[in-house]
């Protein structure tokens, strides 16, 4: 029940007049209110540029497909209306794995972990985020613990890159609403 009334809360979004963006290069976010008594959010995150819109730690600089994630752990750090449920979308363009072996993970928000996910390259990962993970002030601090990030030197002795790589993030994107008091 709940994923139809955040289905419908969604499309509803797509089709309120009154909204609120804000756009930079890197960055797109609207908020779409309704009589309905649900805002609905949207935001977009642009890691190919060399300003993303969004706290960030654990990751190289930037590289024409996006940023690698260099560490056993990396943070991706959001703003959201306080109790919003989200939903996070992350552009996975690479990973640092043979091809049939998943890059294993768990993603925690605010210190509670929410899931595990076994990625495989240039796909769609996508993390629901409940209201419960919210920070009272509206901040969501995903962090991405990566079970056998490697040197790509591990599967290709000729390449030398000291790098502990997981994942290569072209792009984040967040959907969510929240109701009004």
């Amino acid at each position: 029940m709940k994923s139809v009334i955040y289905a419908l809360g969604m499309a509803l979004a797509l089709c309120c007049c009154s909204t609120k963006e804000e756009n930079t290069q890197s960055s797109a976010s609207s908020e779409a209110k309704s009589d309905t008594g649900v805002n609905h959010l949207y935001s977009f995150f642009d890691f190919c540029s060399d300003d993303p819109g969004c706290g960030f730690s654990g990751f190289s600089d930037k590289e024409s497909f996006g940023r690698w994630s260099c560490t056993d752990t990396a943070t991706i750090e959001l703003m959201v209306a306080p109790k919003a449920e989200i939903t996070v979308k992350l552009d996975v363009n690479r990973v640092m794995c043979p091809e049939n072996v998943a890059l294993e993970m768990n993603v925690e928000v605010n210190g509670e972990k929410v899931s595990h996910y076994s990625v495989f390259g240039n796909s769609s990962v996508y993390v629901n985020v409940p209201k419960e993970n919210i920070g009272a002030d509206g901040s969501a601090r995903l962090m991405f613990i990566f079970e056998n990030a490697a040197q790509p030197g591990k599967y290709n002795p000729e390449n030398k890159d000291p790098r502990k790589l997981g994942f290569a993030l072209s792009g984040v994107t967040v959907y969510g609403y929240c109701l009004k008091n």
